[in-house]
């Protein structure tokens, strides 16, 4: 069963099988089905596996179980209650490299285990519905690190969670990027494990301390080497016959360890060996118990639930809740009521359709400004975020909209090189990629702001706008920057002798509407002219589907009806 028919069926003719559907009902009812393996998102777990369990077929379902570990726990319950078998997906314990590492421990070798140490770093990436806690349940940790803590369940029993830490450094999404836990075992064993999500490079490891030596592996890898590494007198205690014993006490001598490297090939089938345990539980009609996937998960849990502010309900349709980057970027714009804009300065703006200089209070000197252009960067670079969503900037966007509640959807660096000789023609942005259109066609207007990384002027090509412009659509407007206004008459000499110029210091910015009519010359300066251009909607006007919309809270003195937007007479101007 698979929801795409398309792909349904294109996998059951690569596997030969016989029945296809896009209804798990009509698949879970099926007297010739014996068994449901559910590999969805986490979000239909729970409904595909009551179902399961209801029908009284045994059940694998992939982890996490749930999106919590209320979910998680729903299903074990109802499968325990029923006495149906069921098994989590955690497949990696009954692997040929993982099995040793646990007869290693078992055997004593390394003598009783005193600390256990893990980090797993890997660099950001969109992970789609993964990255989604309404489909997920949480980020990549949520996703992947119940693998290792799987194995260290296997390996040392329940682990007892005594602290973590969570962030979220990358803005294009809400869930955790890095987390940190510190555990102990039942033996006493201390642990710590960290995963990044948002590293410059790739690291894998696992490291086990006793008394005698140490193992080291990579713990999610399948394949690899396991590294055993015995103290001297471990190695002589523990030498098999004379000769070995001989040549342990000769490397003692010299302070040489024992290294033993054991090498394990791929699995072509990892998951063939979870398969054939469940195959065999159920034909000895041995009971399946997920207790320790549901220890994972509570685990899990635990060290995400400060983060997302709390996981025993649907905390996924409350991200304000969340400690995400997001989140505190709204928060800190709400708490921060130092920006306020005069009557004055709203009136200019309403009129002229910009203002300025302004000031930005933001850390922008620590952007790293892109050789010509960069789009969109403030959903994977936080420097950029924080520049976009400062409150010296949104507050007063968030005023002259007349609303607290306004989006982030836009942002791109504009750099004009030393002895740039290329003009941008006059133009408006509107619609497509600069807000988009109202179901009945009408652009949707925005405001947007153009803050200074140099000094800018008329000899570097600063921008040029015609006050009053925005509130009329001139000419073919829609082709923006290729519009051709002056060429075709559109724009006569009188209106660009009415253009102002927008002068900036390092630092400063001006706001204007996205309708003014706005240009800039070359740069024929020996110097760059380097700007960052942050465009915002009004909350409810997130009408592009391609384009992220990063909702934010704003101080302002004033609430207005929900209808209010950026006024504008929308009416072509005639040539």
């Amino acid at each position: 069963m698979r929801r795409d028919a398309q792909k349904a069926a294109d996998f059951a003719a690569r596997h030969r099988v016989p029945f296809v559907t896009t209804d798990a009902n009509a698949l879970i009812a099926r007297e010739d089905v014996d068994a449901v393996y559910i590999a969805t998102p986490p979000a239909m777990h729970v409904e595909y596996a009551l179902a399961v369990c209801a029908a009284r077929k045994p059940c694998l379902v992939e982890k996490p179980v749930g999106r919590s570990d209320v979910e998680c726990a729903r299903v074990v319950d109802a499968f325990a209650q029923a006495g149906v078998p069921l098994w989590v997906s955690y497949y990696r314990r009954h692997l040929p490299k993982f099995r040793k590492v646990k007869e290693l421990l078992d055997s004593g070798r390394i003598g009783r285990v005193v600390s256990i140490d893990y980090r797993l770093s890997k660099p950001a990436k969109d992970d789609a519905w993964r990255l989604e806690p309404g489909s997920s349940g949480g980020g990549r940790f949520y996703d992947l690190g119940g693998h290792v803590l799987d194995l260290l369940d296997d390996w040392f029993g329940p682990l007892a969670l005594t602290g973590s830490a969570v962030s979220n450094v990358i803005p294009g999404h809400e869930t955790e990027d890095a987390v940190a836990l510190t555990f102990t075992t039942d033996a006493g064993a201390i642990g710590s494990a960290q995963w990044n999500f948002a590293a410059a490079e790739n690291v894998d490891e696992l490291v086990i301390d006793g008394l005698f030596g140490r193992i080291r592996l990579e713990g999610m890898s399948v394949a690899g080497a396991v590294l055993v590494e015995l103290s001297n007198a471990a190695a002589v205690r523990s030498a098999g016959n004379v000769v070995a014993r001989a040549v342990a006490q000769v490397r003692a001598r010299v302070n040489l360890p024992v290294r033993e490297r054991l090498r394990f090939a791929a699995e072509p089938l990892p998951y063939q060996a979870l398969f054939e345990s469940i195959a065999r539980d159920v034909r000895a009609s041995r009971p399946a118990s997920p207790v320790s996937a549901l220890r994972t998960s509570r685990l899990q849990n635990a060290a995400l639930r400060e983060y997302y502010g709390g996981r025993s309900d649907a905390f996924w349709q409350a991200p304000e809740r969340y400690a995400s980057l997001r989140a505190r970027a709204s928060r800190r714009a709400t708490n921060d009521k130092t920006y306020v804009l005069s009557e004055e300065q709203v009136a200019f703006f309403n009129a002229n359709g910009y203002l300025g200089p302004l000031r930005c209070d933001a850390d922008w000197k620590k952007l790293v400004v892109p050789v010509s252009k960069g789009r969109n960067l403030h959903l994977s670079e936080p420097e950029v975020f924080d520049v976009c969503t400062h409150p010296s900037v949104v507050n007063r966007v968030a005023q002259l909209m007349g609303r607290p509640d306004i989006s982030l959807f836009k942002s791109r660096f504009v750099v004009k090189l030393a002895g740039h000789n290329e003009e941008v023609a006059w133009h408006q942005d509107v619609g497509t990629t600069n807000g988009g259109y109202y179901s009945d066609g009408r652009p949707v207007p925005t405001i947007s702001c153009w803050l200074a990384l140099d000094r800018v002027n008329s000899a570097n090509g600063a921008v040029q706008a015609i006050p009053g412009s925005q509130r009329v659509l001139t000419g073919d407007y829609r082709k923006k920057i290729r519009a051709e206004l002056v060429e075709r008459g559109d724009l006569t000499g009188a209106d660009l002798a009415k253009a102002v110029t927008f002068d900036l210091e390092p630092g400063e910015f001006y706001i204007f509407h996205s309708w003014i009519l706005h240009g800039s010359e070359a740069n024929d300066s020996p110097g760059r002219r380097a700007g960052l251009n942050m465009r915002y909607a009004a909350r409810g006007d997130e009408c592009e589907a391609d384009s992220v919309y990063i909702p934010l809270e704003c101080a302002t003195t004033k609430r207005p009806d929900a209808d209010s937007r950026p006024s504008v007479a929308l009416r072509a101007r005639s040539t």
